[in-house]
């Protein structure tokens, strides 16, 4: 009874396919027709009775949870950080000086860095040379007389 429910009510499109899926999967239909008629890969309905079985509803609600593990850990990131307030410096001397710190580390990409760092609540600007930028252009420009 909840399943159909779900599978007629719910607002979201993702719980109704999961909970026809398993309604017709109740009935004997074969995986292969399932996964065909839902518009799925074909292992995904392999993964719904049993997310069924182990957590309930809850199993249906939360969908996949997998995925590769975070890169940057908390470790890290609280290394990085603390570089970071201790000096200013660019995302290439915090990545330098982390591989220093943690030679096990695995490779992050310094965009990566540049996110969780801001989500810590730092964040980065490009140093600009606009001082010897402008000291060039005067000199090359005639100097009025007064």
């Amino acid at each position: 009874m909840t399943l159909q429910e779900l599978a007629g009510h719910h607002p979201y499109p993702g719980f109704r396919r999961r909970a026809l899926g398993i309604l017709a999967l109740a009935k004997g239909h074969p995986f292969a027709l399932v996964a065909q008629v839902l518009g799925v890969s074909l292992p995904t309905p392999y993964n719904w009775p049993k997310a069924w079985c182990t957590k309930g509803l809850m199993g249906l609600l939360g969908g996949h949870q997998g995925g590769a593990p975070a890169k940057l850990t908390a470790e890290l990131l609280d290394t990085a950080e603390q570089i970071v307030r201790a000096s200013p410096c660019t995302l290439a001397q915090i990545d330098q000086r982390l591989r220093e710190i943690h030679p096990d580390a695995p490779e992050f990409s310094l965009d990566c860095l540049s996110a969780n760092l801001k989500k810590r609540g730092l964040s980065f600007t490009r140093t600009r040379l606009s001082l010897k930028k402008n000291a060039a252009l005067s000199d090359l420009r005639p100097r009025r007389k007064t």
